[in-house]
């Protein structure tokens, strides 16, 4: 059992920027206040990997070529734009001297397109390095914890370890089952628990023959390069150059910032015969479109408005109608907010019921029709294309079948709903396919909390229902993207992986964790 003499008054369990952003907030509030002495909070952050404070985005686990999907005015959140933008100049020589050195080709292709652009601050058009965002988020979070401990406004606690379980004790405080690396266990008790674990963990898509195939289930685990390593060692053992063919399962963001990273890696490209992408919509997300329109046609949804009568079903449809024109030459996202903001106010008269159906379901729907990267992320993709390199099956996986020589692709054709064998052998195979339910998660923090009924999964399935103020339960918060899918008087997202969100809701949570 515990070893606390006391329970901690908030827990936070992982470290990413869903718990970076909350206890900058957090720290800033105490720092106003300095009540020292009674007041004093213990706080305690799990993380199970060794890197705290970044989370995968943003840290080691990614690759130093990664880049936001968003411009870095619309990936910084309004209110620490000045405080971020002044750190990004003061401290330009140390992350460029670092990217050269780094980045290798791309970083030097960055460089040489962007600095232009930093120089004249047009922040509308440059997509960053997430590198250079987690060292922003840890300086600024280790900056803040000196002065919290100089002054003594609170006792912070690290523990390195991996949070499996949890239950609730008889004094109602929530006692967290930990598994070390040395697999030994131990608990600690908390008043608070919030539950920051970033996205739910990737689903697996298949047993594979580990002899045949290298099959990577999660391309950031253990970390990106690595297992572009991984790629390329299974490449140059295979003697049939025919052979050398890399599968990639989904085609999201994860997929195309592949793409971009290997296309900046002619060691590793130059193996590859083909790199196939299987998904549903059969292409990778649109570029943005910089173009300006006069107007922005909401058609279909004004003939429902001037109808005056219609349902959530009918809604939706319109919705994905006049979506069309606003990606026809790519995601043009003053069109797209124009379309989104028109169906929003049309809802209003739907009801609650309504609402909460739209922002857990229908949503992620319509937001999957406009996916979209920077121009970076869709000129690599294309770069590969350009020399034949990158094939794209508009398929639902079924499962990869043995082979001497790796593993072929059974799938069903999606305009057809035939069953197909692509004709190509895997040697590598990459699963970009995205998170399952939440009560079948690989996680076993996650899988409890659902199967013993701690805390329940909204529509979406990939995400916790919580109220106004982030309880899944009584002093149990869920922060950052499992919060994707509710709607309620303060959270009304049907996803959450934008930090620029996630910094707008952390002093909301940072408020109610220090309330009483």
């Amino acid at each position: 059992m515990s070893g606390q003499s006391q329970p901690a008054d908030i827990t936070f369990i992982g470290s990413g920027i869903a718990c970076t952003a909350t206890l900058i907030q957090l720290f800033r509030k105490l720092l106003n206040t300095e009540q020292a002495g009674n007041t004093r909070p213990e706080i305690t952050v799990i993380e199970k990997n060794r890197e705290f404070w970044k989370g995968i985005p943003y840290g080691s686990r990614s690759s130093v070529n990664a880049l936001t999907i968003t411009c870095v005015n619309d990936f910084i959140y309004e209110a620490e734009r000045p405080a971020f933008f002044r750190w990004f100049k003061e401290n330009q020589n140390d992350w460029e001297t670092y990217y050269r050195e780094h980045g290798g080709i791309t970083a030097e292709r960055w460089l040489k397109n962007n600095l232009p652009l930093i120089a004249k601050n047009d922040w509308e058009t440059v997509y960053i390095p997430r590198f250079i965002f987690g060292w922003y988020i840890h300086n600024t979070i280790a900056k803040l914890h000196r002065q919290i401990e100089e002054k003594q406004l609170a006792k912070i606690n690290l523990i390195h370890a991996e949070a499996i379980d949890a239950r609730v004790t008889g004094n109602k405080h929530y006692e967290v089952k930990l598994e070390h690396p040395d697999k030994s266990i131990s608990y600690i008790i908390s008043r608070k628990l919030v539950i920051a674990t970033g996205s739910a963990v990737v689903k697996p898509v298949d047993e594979v023959n580990a002899a045949q195939v290298t099959y990577i289930n999660d391309i950031y685990e253990p970390s990106v390069p690595l297992n572009i390593e991984k790629v390329k060692d299974a490449l140059t053992q295979t003697d049939w150059v025919e052979n050398r063919n890399v599968l990639i399962i989904g085609s999201n963001a994860s997929s195309i910032e592949l793409l971009y990273l290997l296309e900046g890696l002619p060691q590793v490209n130059g193996l590859i015969n083909n790199l196939v992408l299987i998904s549903p919509s059969g292409a990778l997300p649109y570029h943005i479109s910089t173009e300006t329109l006069d107007e922005h046609p909401t058609p279909s949804l004004k003939a429902l408005q001037n109808k005056g009568s219609y349902n959530l079903k009918t809604l939706v449809d319109a919705a994905a109608a006049d979506l069309q024109p606003a990606i026809k030459n790519g995601a043009n996202v003053a069109y797209i907010a124009t379309v989104i903001g028109n169906t929003l106010k049309l809802m209003e008269a739907l009801g609650d019921d309504a609402k909460k159906e739209f922002f857990g379901i229908h949503g992620m729907r319509l937001s999957n029709m406009f996916r979209r990267s920077g121009p970076e992320y869709k000129a690599g993709s294309q770069q590969l294309a350009d020399v034949r390199k990158v094939s794209f099956i508009k398929g639902k996986f079924i499962q990869m079948q043995t082979r001497n020589e790796g593993v072929v692709l059974r799938y069903e054709e999606v305009s057809s709903g035939t069953e197909k064998t692509y004709p190509l052998t895997f040697k590598a195979v990459i699963n970009c396919s995205g998170s399952d339910n939440l009560d079948r998660s690989a996680s076993p923090l996650i899988y409890n909390l659902v199967h013993k009924k701690l805390a329940a999964m909204n529509l979406s399935g990939k995400g916790f229902e919580v109220n106004e103020h982030f309880e899944a339960a009584p002093n149990l918060y869920i922060m950052g993207p499992l919060l994707g899918g509710n709607m309620n008087k303060l959270i009304h997202f049907w996803h959450l992986e934008n930090a620029s969100r996630l910094m707008y809701l952390a002093p909301y949570l940072a408020n109610e964790l220090l309330k009483d």
